[in-house]
């Protein structure tokens, strides 16, 4: 299936959680901060949380300095 992550198209295997999708990218789920369709993804639900077919997903990694 397909779906947008940070404006790019990805095909996905179904039923893929966004923690697998992050980690099959290179991604720490502990590092970053996900949007799902709009909305953000507390961390404790990135495990659960199913991508769906035409789910746009922004990962933003925070960085720190001064």
């Amino acid at each position: 299936m397909r779906i947008i992550a940070n404006g790019e198209s990805r095909q996905v295997a179904e039923g893929i959680s966004v923690e697998q999708f992050l980690l099959d990218c290179g991604w720490r789920p502990t590092q970053v901060v996900v949007e799902q369709n709009g909305n953000v993804l507390p961390r404790k639900n990135l495990k659960s949380q199913i991508l769906r077919e035409n789910d746009r997903i922004e990962i933003i990694v925070p960085v720190a300095g001064g």
